[in-house]
Parts: structure tokens; sequence; C-alpha cells
């Protein structure tokens, strides 16, 4: 069941690396509040054009998925401003029934992605069209050091309670990237924030935010985690959440900064990182009458990657650019 794959997504994210080396680190409990911008329009003809990843991808090329997996429907986000992507908890949604158990699952399940990666038949991981997360299509500069933002919706009140509890609505949020080293490592990145979840063996998650960023061999073997931060949210009273990335082509250290506190340097990379690829997913699900918490339920939320220098809220190292290498 859907439902299920979701919890299982969940319980995988946090386990992946919750107790890594003993890196869990707390978020402060405060953070700026300041309004993202959400603008992209073009610098003068003398500047470089706005830094902006092309997430071109389509409701046909998801059509294409879903024509395959029936039972795993996928849609374009309904509201795009840039790179924003918002969803209102309304109707129209997806539908599954399962007579046999008595169950109404309404949900939403959006994507952004590039055409280029995103790939509508072969394997999956049972609930997502699978990515060529061994290569990204967009190259960056070899040299410098290189940032980018990323920014996601928290509801008002976390939602507590899940599919065995109540309210049982879940939503489910990430923001994602890949890319390939110079030397042939794969390195993959996971910004998630998930609220409603549960698993059947080991019960109620408490909302969270994950950050997660590592390389492995493109066998997919000796992976290794470079950068890592967890947070439960059981208090969380700001309705956003932003994290900051840097990576230090020359060094090949990877630095981040949640909601305005530098994390510093965290790790080094096996070797510069000579693409990238992005994608955003948000998930919300019902109980099982497809009903939604009034947590969620008529509520809009979005998630949104800052590739821009000037959009870029936080303060980054001495000479650091966007990822199309202009000066921040």
């Amino acid at each position: 069941m859907k439902k299920l794959s979701i919890f299982a997504l969940s319980l995988a994210l946090l386990g992946c690396g919750e107790n890594q080396n003993g890196s869990q680190q707390n978020a402060t409990s405060t953070q700026s509040t300041a309004t993202t911008s959400t603008s992209f329009s073009l610098r003068s003809s003398s500047q470089p054009q706005t830094c902006q990843y092309n997430f071109d991808a389509t409701q046909q090329d998801y059509d294409t998925w879903n024509s395959l997996n029936p039972n795993y429907l996928m849609g374009v986000f309904p509201t795009i401003n840039g790179q924003k992507f918002s969803l209102t908890v309304a109707p129209p949604y997806f539908t599954d029934h399962y007579p046999e158990e008595n169950i109404t699952l309404n949900y939403f399940d959006f994507l952004a992605a590039s055409k280029k990666r995103l790939q509508t038949s072969g394997g999956n991981d049972g609930f997502l069209p699978p990515f060529l997360d061994s290569s990204g299509d967009l190259p960056l500069p070899n040299t410098g050091i290189l940032a980018l933002e990323m920014q996601i919706d928290i509801p008002a009140a976390p939602l507590n309670g899940g599919y065995y509890g109540e309210p049982s609505s879940s939503y489910l949020t990430d923001i994602n990237f890949s890319g390939e080293t110079d030397n042939g490592y794969i390195v993959k990145s996971l910004y998630s924030f998930a609220a409603g979840s549960a698993d059947p063996d080991f019960g109620e998650n408490p909302p969270f935010v994950l950050f997660n960023l590592g390389y492995q061999n493109s066998d997919n073997t000796e992976y290794s985690s470079t950068a890592y931060y967890y947070n439960k949210l059981t208090e969380y009273q700001s309705k956003y959440h932003r994290v900051g990335i840097y990576i230090n082509q020359n060094t090949k250290q990877v630095g981040f900064i949640v909601n305005g506190v530098d994390q510093g340097y965290q790790g080094i990379l096996p070797a510069p990182l000579k693409n990238i690829g992005f994608d955003i997913r948000s998930w919300v699900g019902s109980d099982k009458d497809g009903k939604f918490s009034d947590k969620l339920a008529g509520l809009e939320f979005s998630s949104e990657l800052i590739t821009d220098r000037n959009a870029l809220q936080f303060s980054y190292p001495q000479g650091a650019t966007d990822i199309c290498g202009n000066t921040i």
C-alpha cells in the first residue's frame, strides 16, 4: 500500500544517519523569518542571466510513468514560481481504494524534475520514478566555493499522530540533488521534512528535518557520509526551515548552514563535483477514511530551491559564488 511505502521511507530517512558517528545535532529554536525572494528576473544585458535549474519535466512526462504505475500517480506542482513549488491541501485529490480493508486514501504526490534526469520506465523503488543519479545535468565550475540554499514549509502545528493515531494525516517533502565527481564518485544529498509518519514495527516518528550528503562508488558501494543533520521538531515554532550548502571545489570540503547558523565544514568529497541535478517532491496523505487533519486541510505548503546569488540569504566564505559561478 502506498501509505505503508511512505512510512517505510520515513523510517529509512530517520535511520540513515541518526546515530552516524555520533553526529546528531540540534537546531536552534529560533530563526530569521525574513521573506524569501521568489522573483527571478533577468539582470541587465551586461550581466549573466539568473542562475536557475531547468525543472522542465511536464505532466506528459509523468503520465508515461502513471500509465505503467497506476497505484503511484505523480503530478506536477499546481503552483510554480521560479524554483518555488507549492501545493494547497484541497480537492481534487488522487484517490486509492482498498475495499478489502475498507480504506480510501486521498493523497497528493507532486514532483519537479528535469526531463533529462527523469526515467519514466524501468526499475523503481516502489513509489517514485527512478532518476539518473549518477549524472547531474547542470555542469559546475571546477574551482571556487559554490553555494546554494533550500527552504521548506513547516506546518504551523507539527503533526503528532499518524497512521496509528489521531489525527492521521501525513506530510512529507524533500529537496534532493545528485551529481558525479571528477573521479567517478556519485554524490547524493537529501533535505527532508516529515510529519504524521509511522512505522508498523517501531511506532510513531516525531516530526523531523533531515539533511544528509554523502557519496559512493559508481557501483553503489563504499558509501561515505560527508555532512549530516537531524532534528526533531516537537517544539518548532517557525513556518520555515532553511539550509545553505557550500562546496569548496579547491579543497573538496563541504559545509552547511541551518537557519542562519553556520555548522562549518563537515567533510571532504573525493574530488570536485563536476555536475549537479535536482528534484523536489511533496506527498500529502489522508487517514483511512480519506479525511485530512485540520493541521493540513486547506493549507498551502511550498518547497524552494535557491541557486541565484541575489536570492541567497546566508553568509558564505569569502569569494563564494552561486552554482553558475556568479560571485555572491
